[in-house]
């Protein structure tokens, strides 16, 4: 159990750090996507301050006199509080006037500016390194009697500069401008900053998540293989047990011949002369014969297992057992059924064995037909389990309910000339190839058997 739980933690590290990595990156790429509508919403906003400073600044325009030095210490200090008064609903942006026959800035605002950036109460003119650009928008804007939009890489700085002309005189008396940085210095600085932080989240999840994925992946591979080490002693632990009931059989089935042996023998030794009467022969022939089947089934115990594995294709497998059956068939007056799947891959395996577990399960079927029926053989690929399918038919007598149970025991038998290790032969050569065999139905009559072998794609 902890190492199921270590294996899920790793598992829902490795997705957390992947998640973050990826959310940093689009939220990266997000910040880049939406640049534009940031600039275009921007732009909106200094056009708008920018026309409610030209509409507050027209009527102190229009009462001054813009070439006495009184009055234009005076027009500067009314324009000054025009442009902090309306900038201060636009953050961040900065503004003044240009007035065209003075030739000169004036009533400079900057009223979200902070502490880091005060404004000289006398300032007039835009920061120095703007100014040539704004005052050159402003000339324009001026003979244009215009607005216009600029946006300029200046120095460490991306601007944007509105500028509009003031009242309806051609070339108007004076404009008004206005600035936002875009990306300044400081937000460079803080925007690398950042870059540099997520992306150095977003490698480190990526790297640890690889390196995660890694150990996840040996780890898995050692589960892996200690189950399928379990699985193995698991089976080992069956077939000793199946061994077990086999061995205690096996004593039971040669204890009867070989008393049948030791009578006719001491009969013999008893009367010397009449030893060959009453079939004694026959009868020491007929035990003798039962000793060599039954060494015989538990040969192919002990050889399938160890037996050469390769690709094998089982429609030929079952096309050759059918084959070899087919005169007994006719002789019983059964019809064989083939029902060939197209297309099956190979399964790994003992052709031998599986022969001989074909054989066998096909021989019980005709054995329960002794007056005539059918047999039907079917194959099919079974995609989702990636296993071949095998199912064998009869319609013979059927297996009664009491019998299910004890199918696959060794030893078991319903025939009096049976050994009982068909099926239990059967079921331990599928076993041994990673299969499964069960009965699927009880039809009446008839039995079906269901045969699943996994395949080499597995």
């Amino acid at each position: 159990m902890p190492r199921i739980w270590s294996t899920r933690l790793q598992g829902g590290v490795i997705v957390a750090l992947l998640l973050g990595a990826i959310g940093t990156l689009l939220y990266n790429a997000h910040s880049a996507a939406t640049l534009p509508q940031q600039e275009l919403q921007i732009r909106t906003s200094l056009q708008e301050a920018s026309h409610l400073m030209a509409e507050s600044a027209g009527s102190a325009l229009r009462s001054m006199s813009r070439q006495n030095p009184e009055q234009l210490e005076k027009l500067h200090q009314t324009l000054a509080s025009v442009a902090n008064r309306v900038l201060t609903n636009f953050p961040g942006v900065e503004g003044g006037f240009y007035l065209r026959d003075a030739n000169r800035f004036s009533g400079y605002g900057f009223p979200t500016a902070g502490a880091r950036h005060p404004v000289e109460p006398s300032r007039t003119d835009p920061p120095p390194l703007e100014a040539p650009l704004i005052r050159q928008q402003a000339q324009q804007s001026l003979s244009e009697q215009t607005s216009l939009f600029t946006v300029r890489d200046i120095g460490p700085s991306r601007v944007m500069v509105v500028t509009e002309a003031i009242g309806s005189e051609r070339p108007a008396p004076a404009a008004t401008w206005t600035m936002v940085r875009l990306t300044g210095p400081e937000q460079l600085q803080s925007q690398l900053r950042r870059y540099e932080i997520s992306v150095g989240l977003a490698l480190a999840g990526l790297t640890l998540a690889l390196v995660l994925t890694f150990t996840l992946s040996r780890s898995l591979a050692r589960q892996r293989s200690a189950q399928e080490k379990l699985t193995e002693e698991l089976r080992r632990s069956e077939q000793l047990a199946s061994l077990g009931k086999l061995l205690a059989g096996v004593a039971h089935e040669i204890r009867n011949p070989l008393a049948g042996i030791r009578s006719t023998i001491q009969l013999w030794q008893r009367f010397p002369d009449r030893a060959h009467i009453m079939g004694s022969v026959d009868a020491v022939v007929q035990a003798t014969d039962r000793l060599n089947e039954i060494l015989t089934r538990l040969l192919h115990f002990a050889r399938a297992e160890h037996a050469d594995r390769r690709p094998i294709q089982m429609n030929e497998l079952v096309a050759e057992t059918l084959t070899l059956l087919e005169a007994q068939a006719t002789a019983q007056d059964v019809r064989l059924e083939p029902d060939l799947g197209k297309g099956l891959p190979p399964v790994l395996g003992s052709p031998t064995a599986l022969r001989q577990a074909l054989l066998n399960l096909a021989t019980n079927a005709l054995q329960a037909m002794p007056h005539g029926g059918r047999l039907h053989c079917r194959t099919r690929w079974q995609k989702q389990a990636q296993a071949v399918e095998l199912t064998i038919a009869d319609t013979g007598s059927g297996i009664s309910s009491k019998d299910r149970g004890h199918l696959f025991e060794p030893f078991f038998t319903t025939r009096p000339e049976g050994t009982g290790l068909g099926l239990a032969l059967c079921r331990e050569i599928i076993l041994q190839h990673g299969g499964v065999i069960e009965l699927v139905t009880q039809s009446d009559p008839g039995a079906t058997f269901r045969v699943v072998f996994p395949t080499g794609e597995r």
